[in-house]
């Protein structure tokens, strides 16, 4: 069984609860926890050498966000998503980037620029060497850098939870698939490109356009899935 937490994560410093929320969300969310997998309070608790209790508190905080749910006769399971829940996911991820863009252009700083700049640098460094872990960092690194610019700490929160259901997705979207790769890291660099001139309008246009393609490609993934 692949070790998904670190013991040296558990300290004095942080609630345990909240040590393990974040340990299985982020298991969740890199896909060492896959969906559809159980998660057994017992298993887990003994995995880290703690009581059941925290596991379940943390299960019931990751139910209401909608990472797992419960299913009778088989218990708590990482939620699958239908495809209804995944136009929505993207389809709110579209709107509410396109109004952050418009702060991004009135807040973002030269030196965030700068960092905009160097992730899309490390992106393409990355896919030469066919790199997809560091391919996913260079990525994170620019999503939030833009979101954080924004300078909108409301929106900014309903968007980075919002970016854990798109992590989910891009495992499938850009896992293994350079050609992919390619195509976001050219969409990601019209997006630099209208925000470093301060068009809104462009900038809005871009985002649009890469949340379309990695919806299409996300659903065009999906049924080469079924077809195997």
């Amino acid at each position: 069984m692949e070790e998904i937490f670190d013991p040296s994560n558990i300290s004095g410093i942080k609630p345990i609860r909240d040590i393990v929320y974040e340990e299985l969300k982020a298991a969740i969310v890199n896909g060492k926890i896959k969906q559809g997998q159980r998660i057994i309070e017992k298993e887990y608790a003994q995995r880290m050498n703690i009581s059941r209790t925290p596991v379940r508190e943390a299960l019931r905080k990751l139910e209401i966000e909608g990472f797992v749910e419960y299913l009778p006769r088989k218990g708590v399971v990482v939620k699958s998503f239908s495809n209804e829940d995944i136009v929505e996911i993207y389809d709110i991820r579209d709107a509410l980037e396109s109004l952050a863009m418009k702060y991004v252009i009135e807040n973002i700083t030269e030196a965030e620029i700068k960092i905009l700049k160097q992730s899309l640098e490390d992106m393409d460094k990355a896919r030469a060497k066919r790199d997809v872990f560091s391919v996913f960092e260079a990525c994170k690194v620019f999503n939030e850098t833009i979101l954080n610019s924004s300078k909108k700490p409301r929106l900014i929160n309903i968007v980075s939870t919002l970016e854990k259901y798109i992590s989910l997705l891009r495992n499938v979207t850009m896992k293994d698939d350079f050609s992919r790769i390619e195509d976001a890291l050219i969409e990601h660099r019209e997006i630099f490109d209208a925000i470093e001139k301060k068009d809104v309008i462009s900038a809005q246009q871009a985002i649009k356009r890469h949340n379309e393609a990695s919806k299409n490609t996300f659903f065009s993934k999906l049924e080469k899935l079924k077809d195997k």
